[in-house]
């Protein structure tokens, strides 16, 4: 007999895989032609750790599952912020990306809930939020790091104040 947790896994393993054929398919679909970085998308000042940013906000589907990937590079003074318009549990891809990052999860709550360092493009993984946020903050390779951005913080949105992306307000 098959115990729960080993089926449980087995589900998942099969679930990751749908998500990154259908990533793979949408890539090669589309091919080169996403969006250059931010263009056309709203932005908003960010303040993590000891940094201020300022952030594209992909609230749509179509910009948040074509995400940096028209990027070909990023500074330590920008990002993209995924918004997903409440708590749930999302996932992200590097499935055509130019360069690693550092991906913030945030909770409605404006609180990070994870971070992952030093993501590798083209991995074939998915990174998924673990518990429920709100949002996913893409930034430079390294950013956390160096500006003491941690579990736990809270993020301050608008120039300073705590003013939310406009589908949150």
């Amino acid at each position: 007999m098959i115990k729960p947790y080993r089926l449980s896994h087995a589900l998942l393993a099969l679930s990751v895989a749908a998500v990154l054929s259908a990533l793979l398919a949408i890539t090669s679909a589309v091919g080169d032609n996403f969006p250059e970085k931010g263009k056309g998308l709203p932005t908003i000042k960010l303040t993590l750790g000891t940094a201020t940013i300022e952030a594209a906000v992909a609230n749509t589907d179509e910009s948040k599952i074509s995400g940096l990937l028209g990027w070909s590079t990023i500074s330590d003074r920008e990002g993209l912020l995924l918004d997903f318009g409440s708590d749930g549990t999302h996932a992200i891809h590097m499935q055509g990306m130019k360069f690693p990052i550092d991906a913030v999860w945030i909770n409605s709550a404006d609180e990070i809930t994870l971070i992952y360092d030093n993501i590798r493009p083209n991995s074939g993984l998915i990174y998924p939020s673990m518990v429920p946020a709100a949002f996913c903050l893409e930034l430079q390779a390294g950013f956390c790091k160096k500006f003491g951005v941690k579990v736990g913080q809270k993020v301050l949105f608008g120039a300073g104040a705590a003013r939310r992306p406009e589908s949150r307000q």
